[in-house]
């Protein structure tokens, strides 16, 4: 099993990519920092004309727009996968049961499993932190100490990453007056040609149109909508769908009063640590942005390599494989610090339907009658073997968001302050 960190580090960089279209389209990465804090540099964009000025005067200094530099605290994401004696005794996924492989022949595959399921977790991370900027203009991050406060969303240290400037509040948002599939054909149009025009007289020319599914049917499924692309010696678009590796459909391109867009439909979701499935892009959006409009910075990781005292790697992801002894394990860790930015804070303009909430279908829930929840005792949870038993058990009494990242004991504090809670609140 390889344990060199930086061996780990170029064995990821090698791996199949991960889709991330937000990400690599907008927001791709730029310097790795060598440092607690990232330097990003970011500017306010402007429409000023040169002035002329009298021969002899050599020039006229103009003032510059809203430049600014700002170092800033690189998040720490740091998931991790234990491997068990007791992962090591079962078949691998797809293995033959006749196969006869030994725990030492598993363990390689099984670090390279965890290695790479770490590290799309860590890039669904800055895909989603990528979607909060374009929608809010700024990133919440919630850093939390367990298993049990992460799974309950409580006792969390909240940082956020602030685009704009309070004051002033979030300029980049489009209010539209109602829903698109409510909208006629020219009233679809004409939204889009606002849309435009914000960005053009702020210098801004965007080339993208992304938009939720819905977003995307109610456009596509408009006759009346799609005939302004049929219409003899009026070039608006060319409407030719195809499905792109980025994991993002293609629509083709529309014509805005001469701003052409790429149209793209973006639908990808994620399992949140409550266990919930939710959309990147709240349903009902849709936002005008451009290639490379910002840039992710990564701030350094440092721990301590034993005998070797501490050590720094300025990486997008860092790989770590830890012997424990003391638990009868090997300890998968990956670690990121990523800081992903606009590079100007008036460069997108993202639109979002009246009444549509940011929660998607499939964390809504509805009330329902309560049923009678029948609890073990603690004994009865130390009693449980494995983290599948565990985790079964929390999810029958309404405990989602445990993983089998954490170790055994974990879980099993977990459940067990959950239930305390319930049965304090006399549910």
């Amino acid at each position: 099993m390889v344990r060199e960190t930086t061996t780990l580090i170029e064995s990821v960089k090698k791996m199949y990519p991960v889709l991330m279209f937000l990400k690599n389209r907008y927001f791709p990465d730029g310097r790795c920092f060598y440092s607690e804090k990232a330097l990003v540099e970011m500017k306010k964009g402007g429409q000023k004309i040169a002035p002329f000025v009298i021969p002899v005067v050599g020039g006229i200094a103009m003032e510059k727009e809203g430049y600014r530099t700002e170092y800033l605290d690189g998040p720490f994401i740091a998931p991790r996968m234990p491997i068990t004696a007791d992962d090591l005794e079962k078949k691998a996924f797809g293995e033959s049961p006749e196969s006869g492989r030994s725990p030492e022949e598993r363990e390689d595959e099984l670090e390279a499993e965890n290695i790479d399921e770490l590290r799309k977790s860590i890039y669904r991370r800055h895909e989603k932190m990528c979607a909060e900027i374009i929608t809010t203009g700024k990133v919440l991050m919630k850093h939390y100490a367990s298993a049990d406060d992460a799974a309950k969303d409580k006792d969390a240290v909240e940082k956020y990453f602030q685009f704009y400037n309070t004051e002033e509040g979030f300029k980049n948002q489009y209010k539209l007056t109602k829903k698109i599939a409510d909208m006629t054909a020219n009233e679809k149009m004409l939204e889009l040609y606002k849309m435009a025009n914000v960005l053009i007289d702020r210098g801004i020319h965007a080339t993208d149109l992304v938009m939720t599914s819905d977003v995307s049917m109610a456009l596509m499924s408009d006759e009346k909508f799609l005939d302004f692309f049929n219409k003899a010696r009026v070039e608006t678009g060319i409407i030719d769908q195809k499905m792109l590796p980025d994991g993002v459909a293609c629509n083709g391109t529309i014509n805005i009063n001469g701003l052409v867009l790429t149209m793209f439909t973006y639908a990808e979701k994620y399992v949140d640590l409550d266990g919930k499935e939710k959309t990147l892009l709240p349903a009902g959006t849709l936002a005008m942005l451009t290639p490379g409009m910002g840039a992710t910075a990564y701030a350094q990781v440092t721990f301590v390599k034993k005998g070797d005292g501490f050590k720094s790697y300025a990486e997008p992801i860092v790989i770590r494989v830890l012997d424990d002894e003391n638990n009868n394990m090997v300890d998968v860790q990956a670690f990121s610090r990523p800081i992903p930015y606009p590079k100007d804070w008036d460069g997108w303009l993202v639109a979002q339907e009246p009444g549509v909430s940011s929660v998607s279908d499939s964390d809504t829930t509805t009330t329902e009658e309560k049923q009678t929840v029948s609890y073990k005792t603690t004994e009865e949870i130390n009693a449980m073997t494995t983290k599948a038993s565990v985790i079964e058990y929390a999810e029958s009494i309404g405990l989602t968001g445990l993983s089998d990242s954490s170790k055994l004991d974990e879980l099993k504090t977990a459940v067990i302050n959950y239930q305390e809670e319930k049965q304090a609140a006399g549910e």
